[in-house]
């Protein structure tokens, strides 16, 4: 049996109003996972990091930011992967705190736009609906 791959992952997110916004990645053309998908900031762990030194590592790579206040949302066990999941909930000025080093660029997406984006994977799409139904429950 071989190993999953073990990820650390950030999902930040803020709530407008009644809606709730995810900020996702656009992953470059030629990245060597899910190429032009939308997808999440983070990735594998490195040596003997546990996750939370991943998903430090991997934001300072990824998006120049050293992450505070965030907090554990799940550990995802997918076919191929293990997805440990951290959510941070930010404010309108998180664009201007972060620089895109990998990938093309980041937005926001809308539960209704998650629900209907055709480059975004459905083990993407689950855990994000999880996160949806825990804030409206909130």
């Amino acid at each position: 049996m071989e190993n999953k791959r073990q990820t650390s992952i950030l999902i930040p997110y803020k709530i407008e109003g009644d809606k709730i916004l995810v900020y996702l990645q656009k992953r470059s053309k030629d990245a060597k996972r899910s190429p032009d998908y939308f997808g999440f900031f983070g990735g594998g762990l490195e040596n003997d990091e546990n996750p939370e030194q991943a998903l430090q590592r991997e934001m300072r790579e990824e998006i120049n930011l050293v992450p505070a206040g965030y907090s554990f949302f799940g550990k995802y066990e997918f076919e191929r992967s293990i997805k440990h999941i951290f959510i941070l909930e930010v404010d309108d000025s998180f664009e201007q705190k972060i620089q895109i080093l990998e990938g093309d660029y980041g937005r926001y997406f809308s539960e209704q736009e998650v629900s209907d984006e055709p480059k975004l994977i459905e083990e993407d799409k689950v855990v994000l609906g999880d996160l949806f139904k825990k804030c409206h429950e909130e």
